[in-house]
C-alpha cells in the first residue's frame, strides 16, 4: 500500500515537472514569435477596443438623454427662455379711458395715458431675466453631469456584480462536483468521512455567499434600469479607459471653471441684479395722459400727469434685504470654492492611490491566478494536498479574485468622482 502511494506521488511529481518544462518551452516560443504578430494583432485589437469604447460612451450618453427627467429639464429651459423674453418686454401698457358728465351742457371725451419707465427698469428686468435663464441652463448641465455620474456608478456596480456572480456560480459548480467526487471516494474508502463533511460545509457556506451575490446583482440591475433605463449593457469599454494620469498642478484651474463654481458666481450676479431692481423700485415713475372731448358746444383738450407718492411704503426694507442677499451670496461662493477644492483634492488622492494598488495587484497576483485553479485540481486529485488544504487554497484564490474586482471597481468609482468634482464627465465620454 505504501509503495503504491509512493509511486502515485512520484508519478504526479514527474507529470508536474514535465508540464512545467513544456510550459517553459512554450512560453519561450511565444516570446520569440511575439514581434512577428504584434504589428498586425495590436492594430486590430486597438481598432476593436476603440469601437467598443465609442459604442459604450455613446450608449451611456444617449440613454441618459432619453430619461424623462432629463427631457423635463430641457422643457424647463424652454420655459425659462419664454420667461426671459417676458422680462424684455415694456413694463407698462398704455391705458385708454373715457368720461361723460350728464349736466345741462354734456361733457364727454376720451383719454390715453402712459406710465413712463423713467429710470429704465425694463433694462434691469431684462438683465435679471437673462441671468435667471443662464442659471436654469447651467443647472441643467449640472444635473446632466450628476445623472451621467449616476449612470457610470450604476454601470461599474453592475459590472462588479456580474463578475462576482460568475465567480460564485463557478464556485458552486466546483464545490458540487467536489462533493460528488468525495462521496464516490468515501464509498470506495479512498477518503475519510471528515473530508466529505468539509466539502459539504464549504458548499453550504457558498450557498449563503451566492445568495448575497445574487441579491447584490438584482439591486445593481435595478439601479442600472433606474439610471440608464436598461437591464443590460450592449458594450463594455476597454479596461485602459480607467487608467489615466492626472496633474496635481491643474487643480487651481478647476476652481475657476467648475460648474458648481460657475453656478455660485451666477447666483451672485443674480443677487446683484435683484438689488439693482430693488433700488429702482424706490424711485417713482410718472404717468402722462392726453385726452380730447366736448363740453357743450366747445371742443376740449385734456393733459394730465400723476406721480405716485412713496409715503406709506418707500421700499427701503426690500432694498436693504437685497443688499444683505448680495453679501450672503458672496459668502456662499467662497464656501462653494472651499468645498470644491476639498472634493477635488480628495478624489485626486483616492484615484491615484487606488490606481497604484490595482497596478500592484496585477503585477504581483494577476499572472499567478491564471493556472492556479487547474494546478490545485491536479494536486488534489493526485493526493499531493489534502482536501482541507485544497479547500483552503481554493478559498484563498476566490477571495483574491473578489478582492481584485472590488479594488478595481473602487478605482473606477474614484475616477468618476474625480470627473464629477471637476465637471468633466460629459466631455470625457465625448472623447471616445
Amino acid at each position: 500500500m505504501h509503495i503504491q502511494l509512493y509511486q502515485s506521488s512520484f508519478s504526479s511529481i514527474l507529470k508536474l515537472l514535465v508540464m512545467s518544462a513544456s510550459l517553459i518551452l512554450t512560453s519561450q516560443w511565444v516570446i520569440a514569435k511575439e514581434p512577428a504578430k504584434t504589428a498586425i494583432g495590436s492594430t486590430q485589437n486597438s481598432k476593436a477596443q476603440t469601437v467598443n469604447n465609442h459604442q459604450w460612451a455613446q450608449w451611456i450618453l444617449s440613454q441618459v438623454q432619453t430619461l424623462p427627467s432629463v427631457q423635463a429639464m430641457y422643457k424647463g429651459s424652454l420655459v425659462a427662455s419664454e420667461q426671459r423674453n417676458a422680462t424684455q418686454q415694456p413694463l407698462f401698457n398704455p391705458e385708454l379711458g373715457g368720461f361723460y358728465t350728464d349736466k345741462d351742457d354734456e361733457e364727454y371725451g376720451v383719454t390715453l395715458s402712459q406710465t413712463i419707465d423713467w429710470f429704465d427698469k425694463r433694462s434691469a428686468n431684462a438683465q435679471l431675466g437673462q441671468v435667471d435663464y443662464e442659471l436654469v441652463v447651467l443647472n441643467n448641465v449640472i444635473q446632466t453631469e450628476n445623472k451621467l455620474s449616476d449612470a457610470l456608478f450604476a454601470f461599474i456596480e453592475f459590472s462588479m456584480a456580474q463578475q462576482l456572480l460568475t465567480i460564485a456560480n463557478s464556485q458552486e459548480k466546483l464545490l458540487t462536483q467536489l462533493s460528488n467526487d468525495l462521496k464516490v471516494r468515501e464509498d470506495a474508502g479512498d477518503v475519510g468521512h471528515i473530508d466529505a463533511e468539509m466539502a459539504y460545509l464549504s458548499l453550504s457556506q457558498n450557498l449563503q455567499q451566492i445568495s448575497l451575490t445574487e441579491l447584490r446583482y438584482r439591486k445593481a440591475s435595478a439601479n442600472l434600469k433606474k439610471t440608464v433605463n436598461s437591464y443590460s449593457i450592449p458594450a463594455h469599454p476597454n479596461t485602459t479607459v480607467w487608467f489615466n494620469s492626472l496633474n496635481k498642478n491643474e487643480i487651481s484651474k478647476y476652481l475657476e471653471k467648475g460648474l458648481s463654481i460657475e453656478y455660485a458666481k451666477k447666483q451672485l450676479e443674480q443677487s446683484v441684479s435683484q438689488s439693482k431692481i430693488a433700488h429702482l423700485n424706490k424711485k417713482i415713475n410718472p404717468t402722462i395722459g392726453f385726452g380730447a372731448g366736448r363740453d357743450g358746444d366747445e371742443n376740449t383738450l385734456l393733459f394730465e400727469i400723476s406721480v405716485p407718492l412713496n409715503v406709506r411704503n418707500n421700499y427701503s426694507s426690500e432694498y436693504r434685504a437685497s443688499l444683505e442677499k448680495v453679501n450672503q451670496t458672496e459668502f456662499e461662493l467662497k464656501e462653494q470654492q472651499r468645498l470644491v477644492e476639498n472634493e477635488i483634492q480628495l478624489s485626486l488622492s483616492n484615484y491615484e492611490q487606488l490606481k497604484t494598488r490595482v497596478l500592484s495587484w496585477n503585477k504581483l497576483t494577476g499572472s499567478r491566478l491564471k493556472e492556479s485553479q487547474k494546478l490545485l485540481d491536479r494536486q488534489w486529485r493526485s493526493g499531493d494536498i489534502t482536501t482541507s488544504e485544497y479547500l483552503f487554497s481554493l478559498r484563498q484564490r476566490t477571495d483574491t479574485l473578489i478582492a481584485n474586482i472590488e479594488l478595481t471597481g473602487e478605482m473606477q468609482k474614484a475616477w468618476v468622482e474625480w470627473l464629477l468634482s471637476t465637471s468633466q464627465i460629459q466631455s470625457w465620454l465625448k472623447t471616445f
